[in-house]
């Protein structure tokens, strides 16, 4: 079957019977897919997601149903109390910023502890 993309038939044997060791493993991961998949779907119905939400804006958040909506689903997906979603957010590592800088006032002191493991 996967002659022509260079793959010998004994790759395609051993793949084939790899496969069937994991099928149960592989059942548990389509399960998981389907059922945040409804979840997904359903947060979209319950906060009335429409063609609305996807105008254009000003960029500056003012009025924003979109955003308003968006963070709603998200909310309601993670089961959190609220949610801040953007996709200014370039990185983690921006968004941590963004947090430290929210929660910490001039003056404060960040302490930051790691143990090394060898």
């Amino acid at each position: 079957m996967y002659k022509e993309f260079g793959i010998s038939e004994e790759i395609e044997v051993l793949a084939n019977e790899c496969e069937k060791e994991i099928e149960t493993e592989l059942k548990k991961v389509d399960e998981a897919q389907t059922a945040n998949s409804i979840k997904v779907l359903n947060a979209f119905h319950n906060n009335n997601l429409s063609e609305m939400h996807f105008a254009g804006t000003t960029g500056y958040g003012y009025n924003d149903i979109g955003r308003d909506v968006i963070e709603k689903i998200f909310a309601e997906v993670l089961g959190a109390e609220d949610s801040l979603v953007r996709n200014q957010f370039i990185s983690g590592t921006h968004a941590i910023t963004v947090a430290l800088f929210a929660i910490l006032r001039p003056g404060d002191t960040l302490l930051a502890i790691s143990r090394e493991t060898i």
